[in-house]
C-alpha cells in the first residue's frame, strides 16, 4: 500500500496541507510528520462495517453529536452506497445523505425520574452531579440506539477541549460538559461490549470541521462585526442555510428533519420570537449553531471519507477534483 502512496513524498508542504485538510488529519507540521500522517490515514476507510445486504440502500447510519448540556444537537445520516461497472472494474461510490433526524435536546431538564414521582408543585432545579448524568448519558444513547429498526453504523461525537478561545483558565461548564462526554463513551463502550450494539465510535474536532467548510479563514477574519467566536458559528449557520436553499442541496432531508429544515430557515428570516404575537413564535427550535455544528460535522465526515477514496484512485490529481 506504501508503494500506491509513494507519490506523496513528490508533494510540496501546501499540497501535503491540503491533501491533509480534505480528508481531515492534522494539517500543520512538517512535510515529513505530514506525509507519515497521511500514509498511515489514508489507506483506512471508515466504511467497512456490513450488515450483508443484497441492497446498497441505507448500509451506513450515522449519527453525528454535537456535544453539549444545555445545548445538545444531533442528525442521523442515511448514506447510501452505490455501484458502478467500468471497462476494467467494479467500483463503490458513496452517493449523498438522507437525512432522517434533526434536533437539539436540552438534557439539564430531562428528569431522571418516573413522572408519577414528580410533584408538580416543586420546581425543578437543574442538577449536574455525577449520578443524574450518567442517567442522561444511558437514556441518550439507548435512545439513538434503539428509535429506529436499524442501529447506527457510526457514531460521530465533537471532541471537547479543556479551554476554549485559547483561555488559560478551565471554565466549570466545560467540566460538566466533558464528564457527560467521558460517560457517553462509557455507555457506548458497555453497549459494545455486552453484543447489544456492533457499530463504531469516531470523536471529530470541531476545529477540524470549521477548517474544512470555511477554509483558512475563521472568526475575526471573517465577514461581521462580532467576536471571533460568533463571526465563525455565523459563517457556519450560513452555510447550513445555503445548503437548506439550494435546489442542489448535498443531502436530502426526509420526516422530521424535514421539518427541522424549514423551522430553520423561518427562524433565520423572522428571527427568535414572533414579535407580532409577543411571545415564542413556531420556529423557536433553540441555538441554530448547535444544529449548524452537528450537520456539518457528518458531513464534514462523509466527505472526508469521499475525498480518501478518490486521492487513493486518482493521486495527486485528486486535488482539483475534492469537494468540500
Amino acid at each position: 500500500m506504501a508503494s500506491k502512496l509513494s507519490w506523496l513524498s513528490t508533494c510540496k508542504s501546501n499540497q501535503l496541507k491540503a491533501l491533509a485538510t480534505a480528508v481531515g488529519v492534522n494539517s500543520s507540521g512538517t512535510k515529513p510528520l505530514l506525509t507519515s500522517q497521511l500514509l498511515e490515514h489514508l489507506p483506512k476507510g471508515y466504511f467497512n462495517y456490513s450488515r450483508n445486504q443484497t441492497s446498497f440502500k441505507a448500509q451506513y447510519d450515522i449519527i453525528s453529536i454535537d456535544m453539549g448540556i444545555r445545548n445538545l444537537a444531533y442528525c442521523r445520516l442515511i448514506l447510501p452506497e452505490s455501484k458502478f461497472t467500468t471497462k476494467s472494474h467494479e467500483q463503490k461510490y458513496i452517493g449523498n445523505p438522507a437525512i432522517t433526524e434533526w434536533a437539539r435536546i436540552e438534557m439539564s431538564k430531562r428528569i431522571p425520574k418516573p413522572a408519577g414521582e414528580q410533584d408538580p408543585r416543586i420546581a425543578v432545579k437543574e442538577a449536574f452531579d455525577p449520578l443524574t448524568y450518567s442517567h442522561h448519558a444511558y437514556t441518550l444513547v439507548n435512545t439513538l440506539l434503539n428509535n429506529t429498526p436499524n442501529h447506527p453504523t457510526h457514531i460521530l461525537i465533537e471532541r471537547q477541549r479543556f479551554r476554549s478561545m485559547g483561555g488559560s483558565s478551565v471554565q466549570e461548564w466545560t467540566l460538566r460538559v466533558n464528564m457527560f462526554e467521558a460517560m457517553i463513551y462509557a455507555v457506548l463502550k458497555s453497549f459494545s461490549e455486552r453484543g447489544d450494539w456492533r457499530g463504531s465510535v469516531h470523536p471529530v474536532a470541531p476545529a477540524k470541521v470549521a477548517k474544512f467548510w470555511l477554509g483558512e479563514k475563521q472568526g475575526a477574519e471573517l465577514e461581521g462585526t462580532g467576536t471571533k467566536s460568533e463571526n465563525t458559528k455565523g459563517a457556519k449557520i450560513s452555510v447550513v442555510g445555503r445548503w437548506l436553499e439550494e435546489k442542489n442541496s448535498p443531502f436530502q432531508l426526509e420526516g422530521q428533519a424535514k421539518e427541522m429544515g424549514e423551522r430553520y430557515l423561518l427562524r433565520r428570516k423572522v428571527g427568535k420570537r414572533n414579535k407580532s404575537k409577543g411571545r415564542e413564535g413556531p420556529v423557536e427550535i433553540g441555538k441554530l449553531d448547535d444544529l449548524a455544528d452537528c450537520l456539518l460535522q457528518g458531513m464534514a465526515w462523509i466527505q472526508w471519507e469521499k475525498n480518501r477514496r478518490l486521492i487513493m484512485s486518482s493521486g495527486i490529481g485528486a486535488l482539483g477534483e475534492m469537494g468540500t
